[in-house]
């Protein structure tokens, strides 16, 4: 028994101890999160990455993207841990798909508040995807 608390305690300890919870959340610091460091690398890579996606989603559910606004929270290091998608209303299988992909972004730079690092919210919004 005293094994399987101790297995439970380590267990649970190296969950907690990896997720890091932001103290506060910031939705207008004075520097604004970004992506890479040229405006054209947020589109390009939805373009590359997002797209796609969207096309099996179509596939799969039927499911016609036009629009999207999608709300990131970035932690002060720069790694997206969450993601809304604020519009439109998607599937779970469509969410999902999208939400693993966003999440495992890389590149991001924080926002600062003072000159600090920052968590932080930042939305992007996506218009006039057109399908051929």
């Amino acid at each position: 028994m005293k094994k399987l608390i101790i297995i439970f305690t380590l267990f649970s300890f190296n969950i907690f101890s990896q997720t890091k919870i932001c103290e506060k959340i910031y939705d207008t610091p004075d520097t604004l999160a970004h992506y890479k460091s040229e405006r054209k690398d947020l589109p390009k890579y939805f373009s590359a990455k997002i797209l796609p996606i969207l096309s099996d989603c179509i596939k799969q559910k039927m499911e016609f993207v036009y629009s999207m606004d999608v709300k990131f929270t970035i932690d002060e290091s720069g790694k997206v841990f969450a993601v809304e998608f604020l519009k439109p209303v998607l599937s779970d299988y469509c969410s999902g798909k999208l939400r693993a992909e966003l999440l495992a972004m890389e590149g991001w730079q924080p926002a600062k508040v003072k000159g600090n690092k920052v968590c932080s919210i930042y939305i992007y919004s996506i218009g006039g995807i057109t399908w051929h």
